[in-house]
């Protein structure tokens, strides 16, 4: 699958919800995520657990440029009682990079995912997905174009590494 995405570092949401809720975005909650990256030299490979429960394992390949980035990701869901096996695998194999903890909001525009992310250790951020699962690469950078002038995203600066790397780096924004 393919998006469309954006990073921005925010101090602030209550503008930006205040918007979404105005142009009719919707709300689908809070979660406690953490993410395990994985060395991996051909993209980035994490395993994610959301809210103590659910577990997904995704890979994903995208630039690192300093504006909207075309990212190729896949998600495979993973039941509770295989992640053992499957994390034992992933260090044998690839070896473990770093963890990411964050809570994230997370808002649906269309086919645009709107994250309110607060990262342990790195401060706020707002990442904006556009998913080109139902639409072409044309329809999906209207669609985020428009999402990006409603919200006045272009004043902020964009960040083009992945939470990783920016802890990685010890870039603390907080």
């Amino acid at each position: 699958m393919k998006n469309i995405e954006l990073k921005i570092f925010l101090d602030d949401f209550k503008d930006i919800n205040f918007i979404l809720k105005k142009i009719g975005a919707k709300y689908k909650g809070k979660f406690h995520q953490v993410d395990v990256y994985y060395w991996c030299k051909g993209g980035r490979l994490k395993l994610r657990k959301i809210d103590g429960q659910n577990f997904e394992l995704i890979f994903y390949k995208r630039s690192d440029s300093n504006h909207s980035r075309l990212s190729d990701y896949q998600i495979f869901s993973i039941p509770k009682k295989r992640i053992k096996p499957i994390k034992s695998i992933l260090n044998k194999v690839y070896g473990e990079k770093n963890i990411v903890r964050k809570e994230r909001s997370l808002w649906i525009y269309k086919h645009t995912r709107i994250h309110f992310d607060n990262v342990v250790k790195l401060g706020k951020f707002l990442e904006l997905e556009t998913v080109m699962e139902k639409i072409n690469f044309k329809q999906a950078m209207k669609e985020y174009d428009k999402i990006v002038k409603m919200l006045n995203l272009s004043k902020y600066k964009i960040y083009n590494k992945s939470y990783s790397d920016l802890l990685l780096k010890e870039q603390v924004l907080v």
